[in-house]
């Protein structure tokens, strides 16, 4: 988990904690889309905290997709040029895997097998109530905008 899925976390803890019953009771009601992000480490979206600071029930959910691709070099670093040295450093190297990357890598398999379930294509994607695909923004409230838009239009 990383440091902003931490301080999330935190946040809508603390939201949820110190909310009135009342307020509670509105946020709960609250017509927020069901948001699934796609992205990589180094493609971050913004203005993810502050839309689950104002809706901390939101189904708001960020997927990296990229862990297993920097496990695998940080694997393949440095290793011996003679294959069956190689070999013995990698599973060595496997073997310390921490409990934290080992959870890391699993949810990057099931972000994975999230992506390909709903036919995502390229990253960034921004998936919208399971049926509405923004690809290429990194700003959580412009493409949020953008799905309101598309959701008017659809209405009229």
């Amino acid at each position: 988990m990383s440091k902003d899925e931490i301080l999330v976390s935190v946040v809508v803890f603390l939201l949820v904690a110190l909310s009135p019953v009342s307020q509670a009771a509105d946020l709960a009601t609250d017509q927020s889309p069901h948001i699934e992000i796609f992205t990589t480490e180094n493609r971050p979206i913004s203005g993810v905290t502050v839309y689950l600071e104002k809706h901390p029930w939101a189904n708001l959910q960020v997927h990296k997709l990229d862990a297993i691709e920097r496990l695998e070099n940080q694997l393949s670093s440095g290793l011996s040029v003679r294959p069956d040295e190689a070999k013995r450093q990698a599973l060595q190297r496997l073997q310390r895997i921490s409990s934290d990357t080992q959870e890391q890598l699993e949810r990057t398999a099931r972000a994975l097998a999230a992506a390909a379930q709903l036919g995502i294509e390229k990253y960034p994607a921004i998936v919208f109530d399971h049926k509405v695909v923004i690809y290429g923004l990194t700003d959580l409230p412009l493409a949020l905008s953008v799905y309101r838009k598309w959701q008017d239009e659809q209405s009229s």
